[in-house]
């Protein structure tokens, strides 16, 4: 597993989170010790970085690392608005039985300026779904902000990556995936997703490999065999679990999850209960 694969295993601990609305004499002026992101939707604000300056407005992003001098003020005639996150993270790492921790150095520079609008109001959504979990006082608070964070951090991360691809697509593509999640026993075939989502099967095609890495239908044998085990554990028949994960014929079955797991069916029921 390379570093940029052991980003996506980063475990966030929150310790502060707001939606700012600054008044003229706000300002930040301190030597950090935590990590802080920063989401400007409004506004324009001075920022400083140790020795670096940088004035934002809507769409940008502003990083602290733990150990930078911070300092900011905004405008009196474009008051700053800006989702921000105090945070702190680890990152573990379970390994051939063993639980380790990497050290994952966030991707981020000071600044940068996201693009893409569909991203842009996704965040901000988010963030504010951030907010208002750390405003309130649910058992489940601490588990909820951890899961929001993570698919912030989780798109920034692909968007430093460089996948610039409109965040329209990606909407588009959730919606074929939520799809073929639901129906992965039903015979799907491009042209039907296509038809569901309501755009080209080439144009489909096309937008799925680059946002997923796949094509459809790898993604769904790869739903499909994932449903499957977890059929061979309860104990359904190979033949059983072929029909309901989709699969009219038993040896393609047989052949496409050797492919995915290395073992057939029979090899991986018999592995299963020799565990128990």
């Amino acid at each position: 597993m390379n570093i940029s694969n052991f980003l996506y295993e980063i475990f966030p601990e929150i310790i502060h989170v707001v939606d700012r609305n600054a008044n003229i004499s706000w300002k930040l002026d301190d030597r950090l010790s935590f990590y802080n992101l920063m989401l400007i939707y409004d506004g324009k604000t001075e920022f400083f970085c140790n020795d670096t300056k940088f004035v934002a407005s809507r769409g940008d992003l502003i990083f602290y690392k733990p150990g930078d001098i911070r300092k900011a003020h905004t405008f009196p005639d474009n008051l700053m608005k800006a989702f921000a996150i105090d945070f702190q993270y680890t990152c573990p790492i379970y390994s051939d039985g063993n639980w380790k921790h990497e050290n994952c150095e966030l991707p981020f520079s000071f600044t940068q300026r996201i693009e893409d609008e569909y991203l842009l109001l996704k965040l901000m959504d988010l963030f504010s779904r951030l907010n208002q979990f750390a405003l309130s006082t649910k058992s489940t608070k601490r588990v909820n902000e951890r899961l929001i964070f993570t698919e912030i951090l989780t798109l920034l991360f692909q968007y430093k990556e460089g996948n610039h691809y409109s965040y329209s697509n990606i909407r588009k593509i959730d919606k074929v995936i939520n799809y073929m999640t639901e129906n992965y026993s039903q015979n799907i075939t491009l042209q039907q997703l296509a038809e569901y989502s309501q755009i080209s099967s080439s144009y489909l095609g096309s937008i799925f490999k680059k946002v997923t890495g796949k094509s459809t239908i790898e993604y769904l044998i790869n739903i499909r065999i994932n449903k499957a085990k977890s059929l061979l554990k309860d104990g359904f028949t190979v033949s059983e679990t072929s029909k309901l994960v989709g699969f009219n014929d038993i040896f393609y079955f047989s052949r496409a999850f050797k492919k995915y797991e290395g073992i057939n069916p029979s090899q991986y029921i018999n592995l299963q209960s020799s565990e128990m």
